[in-house]
């Protein structure tokens, strides 16, 4: 996969920075919505008795971010668990078990996937993929995809809970992580900009990577340097309205879940499947947008009127999606 992360931006690999998906109210929403649609059912159980007690997918579905906590020391090599007071979010999993849990998983995933000078660690590469608004669909021979993303990510999760190895080079130790994992990456992959993205030219004219020979310095990181005034477009997205917070929007959630119809075809098909939709998805996220020359390594963006409207239902629909998926996945994999 391209790397989000240049030489120039490597402050943004600090868990300070980096750790955003959807926010983590909206991962909450995606695990509440599941945890309702589970309730009495086989599958239900079998998550509560991997996760143990106190431990739903609501708060499960915080934990894939809270681990990028988790820092390789330069010079000794050695991993630790860096405690941070802004996200009390992570205070759950900063027992002296949950902190060995967490530095275990990020020393496993850290460079499996032998990451470009520059790159991201292999275990925050899952969380994403980067399929140019060009296309209509994932492709695993598209720019911005790789056997380390998101789809893999998620595979490798299923595979895992299923009773299988993890295929290299994402390992995935037992079912409790891969089910942790789970509930966060399919929150994940139906976050528009965590799937799909726009690649633009030093003047701000968008490119296509697949076309020709790809430059690097064409890739965004996600919208993370797409700057809409002070807050880049990534954090635009990731954040939600109060009004789709847990417990706010749990009952309507729950109802409109129960209306998504479940995915077709084998099961470990599926999240390729929900990543093409998002990639179709993500060209409404970019709708409207234009963007100035780049300063920086930052572009400007400017919104159309009515965008924030637009986004505010797009990613209602979205959450709705993802816990109704998490649940019928996991329904799949225990019926």
């Amino acid at each position: 996969m391209t790397s989000r992360c240049l030489a120039a931006l490597a402050a943004a690999l600090l868990w300070g920075t980096a750790a955003v998906a959807w926010s983590p109210a909206g991962h909450e929403t995606v695990g509440a919505i599941a945890d309702a649609l589970l309730t009495g059912t086989r599958a239900g159980a079998q998550v509560a008795a991997i996760l143990g007690a106190g431990e739903s997918l609501q708060a499960a579905s915080l934990w894939a971010d809270c681990a990028k906590g988790v820092e390789r020391d330069p010079t000794t090599g050695v991993f630790h668990y860096r405690e941070d007071p802004r996200y009390r979010e992570c205070v759950p999993f900063q027992s002296a078990a949950g902190r060995r849990a967490m530095v275990a998983f990020v020393r496993r995933n850290w460079d499996t996937c032998h990451p470009q000078a520059g790159a991201e660690a292999c275990h925050r590469q899952y969380h994403y993929a980067d399929v140019a608004i060009e296309r209509d669909s994932y492709a695993r021979t598209d720019v911005g995809t790789s056997d380390h993303d998101i789809v893999s990510a998620i595979q490798a999760a299923v595979t895992v809970l299923r009773g299988g190895k993890s295929p290299a080079p994402v390992a995935i130790a037992n079912r409790k992580e891969a089910l942790r994992l789970l509930a966060h990456l399919l929150g994940d992959v139906h976050q528009p900009l965590h799937v799909g993205a726009v690649y633009l030219d030093a003047h701000g004219q968008v490119v296509d990577p697949d076309s020709g020979a790809f430059d690097p310095a064409t890739q965004n990181q996600g919208g993370n340097r797409l700057m809409d005034g002070t807050r880049n477009l990534h954090a635009e997205w990731d954040g939600i309205p109060s009004s789709l917070t847990v417990p706010a929007f749990r009952e309507a959630g729950v109802a409109a879940a129960k209306l998504v119809p479940v995915s077709a075809g084998p099961v470990g098909d599926w999240p390729l499947a929900w990543a093409s939709e998002t990639v179709s998805v993500s060209h409404r996220a970019f709708e409207g947008l234009t963007f100035g020359a780049e300063s920086g390594g930052r572009w400007p963006v400017m919104e159309p009127a009515g965008y924030a409207d637009a986004r505010e239902a797009l990613q209602k629909a979205q959450l709705v999606k993802a816990g109704a998926r998490l649940a019928q996945l996991l329904e799949a994999i225990w019926p």
